[in-house]
């Protein structure tokens, strides 16, 4: 399946599709609430940043709608289906998820086409071979993330930036609708992040694909953000993250 660029495709203001809903969402841990009655709507073409100082629930939030952690109340609608237990395949595949980023060890035995394939696995199954669309899906999600030229070697021997768009590559490769990533940048370097970031713009504005990722670094949420979420174990914004009361908040969160 190629990926398609959206810039004939207007969604209208009024009407905005909204392919995420969470209605007063608790989640905890043990005894331990992690999350507390959260309303959010992600709408497609969104570009989210997530933010909030540690242990305030953002990996947790992605998690939640990932489907890999229960809520102990609320509602959960991905893609207009209700959600109440096992999220189902044809909705999982829409969704593709990158967690806080972990370098490979230079001896990994893979080749960079061979990490980006793992991603089609979800939609192929583990024991089929991959075929000519999916290998083709694999050199176009590489392509995307100017890394095609590396598709022969060895995954562990790029430095960590390079290991990063691999690691984007690998979830397009299953072609999603919306891309969750959990600090993506965390361990790179200013022109590496600006670099990481700027590919994640072009898959949002030229490709539609609705991102929502969360970032510790809020000068890089300005830039690159269209709204920005804050929250300390409720929601405690959701805005543009150039409005001065998410600068207030933002201030009180972190002193």
């Amino acid at each position: 399946m190629q990926l398609k660029q959206e810039s004939n495709k207007i969604l209208s203001k009024d009407h905005p599709e909204v392919i995420v809903c969470l209605k007063d969402v608790s989640v905890a841990y043990g005894k331990n609430i992690a999350l507390y009655k959260i309303n959010l709507d992600i709408e497609k073409g969104d570009f989210i940043g997530i933010v909030g100082p540690n242990g305030s629930g953002k990996t947790t939030l992605l998690k939640t709608v990932l489907g890999l952690i229960k809520p102990i109340q609320g509602n959960i609608n991905l893609f207009n289906q209700q959600i109440s237990g096992k999220i189902p395949r044809e909705i999982k595949n829409k969704i593709s998820y990158i967690p806080q980023f972990t370098p490979f060890d230079k001896n990994f035995p893979a080749l960079v086409e061979d990490v980006v394939m793992m991603g089609r696995y979800s939609k192929i199954g583990m024991f089929r071979m991959p075929n000519k669309e999916d290998k083709e899906k694999v050199k176009q999600s590489l392509k995307l993330v100017k890394m095609d030229n590396m598709a022969h070697r060895p995954i562990g021997h790029l430095s960590g930036g390079q290991q990063q768009k691999v690691m984007i590559a690998q979830a397009l490769a299953t072609s999603p609708s919306i891309l969750l990533l959990d600090e993506p940048t965390s361990a790179l370097d200013f022109k590496m992040t600006k670099n990481v970031m700027d590919i994640l713009k072009q898959l949002n504005e030229r490709y539609g694909i609705t991102i929502v990722t969360i970032h510790h670094n809020l000068r890089i949420i300005k830039s690159y953000t269209k709204r920005v979420i804050a929250i300390n174990k409720t929601l405690v914004y959701d805005g543009s993250p150039n409005d001065a009361l998410f600068d207030e908040i933002i201030e009180e969160m972190y002193i």
